[in-house]
């Protein structure tokens, strides 16, 4: 299987994709791509038969629990953890509107 690219391909999926390239970025991206598609070439050359298609490479199963209720924290106990309160506030630095 032929795996390079033209500059004339590489010119029409840059247009395809809307991307102003020069040529020298056209000639980078002939060799980048060429590069890729030699290795997926490769890739597929491999015998996997028997081989279970993968999603992941690890199972992934949702960590579910049960929704329930539970006792909350007072106010005095969020509190407590905050670096600086106002009154019954968190106080935090002024982010908008200019000088606090």
């Amino acid at each position: 299987m032929n795996t390079s690219l033209t500059t004339d391909e590489v010119r029409h999926v840059a247009t395809l994709a809307r991307l102003a390239l020069s040529d020298m970025e056209i000639e980078k991206a002939k060799e980048d791509l060429s590069t890729i598609f030699e290795h997926i070439s490769r890739l597929n050359e491999i015998d996997t038969t028997g081989v279970d298609p993968l999603d992941h490479p690890t199972e992934l199963q949702n960590a579910s629990r049960d929704d329930t209720t539970t006792s909350t924290l007072t106010q005095e106990q969020v509190l407590a953890n905050a670096p600086a309160v106002k009154d019954v506030f968190f106080d935090v630095p002024k982010v908008l509107g200019g000088e606090a």
